[in-house]
């Protein structure tokens, strides 16, 4: 009797379904399993494994895909320095190969902004072409690199493109229409049926009504509801595996923790145009910076974060002893810890003293989610 009591209560306890956890982000509330943070490092886990992973985002005009695009590039990079992010049209696609060339040896992520008309503007032969050449994307180049490449495209509607393009391993919609319902059913499933119905239904209500508001029942009689922009949009997501509801807020919202005017912005997804004012700050900031480092540590300084980019500014002699090491690599025939070590070189961790602190301090608030 009471193994079976205990199986009982075990039965029960596992049919109880869990309470959605309410979380914080800057000032506002969300569902834990609606975070696109978790959409971001499924999405790295997957780069980390496969080298080449693809990502659809699909939906009308001004429903946020542009936006959507900016903020997964955005939280790539934050959670792996290694990226870089490249943005690109329709005809930047034409010479693919061209474009690829055309980037550094390093981790990329690329997004490519509304693919909608490629065939109608550049016929199929371009397509065939395209098709071809994503396949071997990561060995376009001198040399066969073990880079990551994420590819983010941006398209209205799934139909449009040939299978081979439209194929992802994670999909974004940002807007399902009426007609598009029974096509998401057979692309997702059968059984992702209510939540396909449901998405229709809410994006409508978000975007129609007055106010503006969608819900999601935590409990009997309790819901969770969201306005619409304020700051998040509500999303489906499809992993390869679970399709879901996630919300996006703009990408100035993040990087602003919550505030209109951005104090900094992120100069990897925007980085600092040339112009009068930008010179006056390069002037006081190298004059402030060779003081307080002296002028070889700053170079040398400067001579890294452009090496993080992919760009070599590094002597002759230095570029071609950096050849020499990755023959090896490429072979597999050494570690790269291992020589580190071999040369007394280790990991090592420091922070910018007082005193070193820049003419005007510039503090990066913590972003959390």
């Amino acid at each position: 009797m009471l193994i079976e009591k205990r199986k009982i209560e075990r039965s029960e306890s596992t049919t109880k379904k869990k309470k959605p956890t309410i979380i914080n982000w800057n000032d506002a509330k969300l569902l834990r399993s609606h975070s696109i943070t978790e959409c971001s490092k499924e999405i790295l886990r997957a780069s980390q494994k496969r080298g080449f992973v693809k990502v659809n985002l699909i939906g009308a005009s001004s429903s946020g895909k542009t936006n959507l695009g900016d903020v997964l590039a955005h939280q790539l990079h934050e959670l792996d320095e290694t990226f870089e992010v490249n943005k690109f049209k329709d005809f930047d696609l034409i010479d693919f190969k061209k474009t690829i060339e055309r980037l550094s040896k390093n981790n990329q992520i690329l997004i490519f902004d509304d693919l909608s008309g490629l065939v109608a503007n550049y016929g199929k032969q371009a397509l065939e072409k395209l098709k071809s050449e994503i396949t071997t994307i990561r060995h376009i180049g001198e040399t066969n690199q073990d880079r990551r490449i994420v590819m983010i495209l941006n398209f209205h509607a799934q139909k449009m493109l040939d299978k081979s393009i439209r194929i992802s391993n994670f999909t974004f919609y940002t807007e399902c229409q009426l007609e598009e319902i029974g096509y998401l059913e057979e692309l997702l499933g059968k059984k992702y049926k209510y939540q396909i119905a449901e998405f229709a239904k809410k994006k409508s209500q978000s975007t129609t009504s007055e106010e503006g508001k969608f819900s999601f029942t935590l409990s009997k009689g309790n819901a969770f509801t969201y306005k619409d922009s304020e700051p998040f949009r509500l999303m489906l997501y499809n992993n390869g595996s679970t399709t879901r509801f996630i919300v996006a807020p703009k990408l100035s919202w993040i990087i602003t923790n919550g505030g209109e005017n951005p104090e900094n912005s992120c100069e990897i997804c925007f980085p600092a145009d040339k112009s009068a004012e930008t010179k006056m700050n390069l002037e006081q900031f190298v004059e402030d910076f060779s003081f307080k480092f002296n002028k070889g540590v700053a170079k040398k300084a400067v001579e890294l974060k452009l090496r993080q980019r992919g760009y070599y500014a590094q002597s002759k002699r230095v570029a071609q002893a950096e050849r020499y090491i990755e023959l090896f690599f490429d072979e597999k025939k050494i570690n790269l810890e291992e020589l580190a070590m071999a040369y007394g070189l280790e990991e090592k961790k420091t922070r910018l003293d007082t005193t070193k602190l820049p003419y005007k301090p510039h503090k990066k608030k913590e972003v959390k989610e």
